[in-house]
């Protein structure tokens, strides 16, 4: 299993775009150094009327298939 960490904030505006689908991937620079790329629907349960605010960890299998995004803070 890996585990990757990052900082994530969208506001309002952004979040639109996702939901009216004219975006539907997310891009992230991880603190490990990495660029990963999210479905939209990964953190489609943390979106709040503010948008998405937090640090998150991602933990994938070894071969980089998704187990689990949760909000460490």
């Amino acid at each position: 299993m890996r585990q990757y960490t990052f900082r994530l904030s969208l506001g309002r505006d952004e979040i639109m775009l996702m939901y009216q689908g004219q975006v539907n991937r997310l891009v992230v620079r991880t603190e490990q150094g990495l660029t990963l790329e999210l479905g939209l629907e990964k953190i489609r349960r943390f979106v709040s009327e503010r948008g998405v605010h937090g640090y998150f960890r991602l933990k994938t299998q070894d071969d980089h298939r998704f187990i689990s995004l949760e909000r460490i803070n």
